[in-house]
């Protein structure tokens, strides 16, 4: 079979769809609280974390929601990271409080899995190792410091004149066909 031109776009449109993994690194400060006793047995509970510093693409700023069971140390949720530019990046994580050195210190291990997002982020994949380690300053308040390192691919877009030609490609037979019929 003969390759068109059209057919070798279509080709390069959809190599060029495929995602490409790259470095993923952020550190962030800010102030992890309590939002609920999920349950007083444990105890379970839920926790809001906003922060800010920075990250690999401009990842400006941090929140996250999770659930841990202090008797365990277990917890997961789900988080999302800002650009300066207002794109966001979502994931969700699993995670384990490590207990400090004294009950008011603990540490933190997990993973997070990228979900997709925003802009640059539309379609994003892969995962981070999240360490980090947490001050309560009081009974439902703690100063959480975040690091994240792994990798994520991301979805390029397709360049305008690449979609134009294809748009183009497309309408091409149709009018081949309407000036034979003429």
């Amino acid at each position: 079979m003969k390759k068109t031109p059209l057919v070798l776009a279509a080709v390069s449109l959809s190599a060029a769809a495929g995602a490409a993994s790259l470095p993923f690194t952020a550190s962030y400060n800010g102030l992890s609280q309590v939002v609920a006793v999920v349950n007083p047995v444990g105890p379970v509970l839920s926790f809001e974390t906003k922060a800010s510093g920075s990250g690999s693409f401009d990842l400006l700023s941090y929140f996250s929601a999770d659930v841990i069971d202090m008797s365990t140390g277990v917890g997961s949720g789900s988080n999302r990271f800002v650009a300066g530019n207002g794109d966001e990046l979502y994931g969700s994580f699993s995670v384990q409080v490590i207990p400090g050195a004294e009950a008011h210190l603990i540490g933190l291990t997990g993973l997070a899995t990228f979900t997709g997002g925003t802009g640059r982020f539309n379609g994003a994949s892969g995962s981070a190792v999240l360490t980090g380690s947490g001050v309560f300053t009081s009974a439902t308040s703690a100063v959480a410091a975040l690091q994240y390192s792994g990798s994520i691919g991301l979805v390029p877009e397709p360049s305008s004149a690449w979609l134009l030609l294809a748009g183009l490609g497309l309408c091409l037979p149709w009018a081949v066909r309407r000036s034979a019929a003429h």
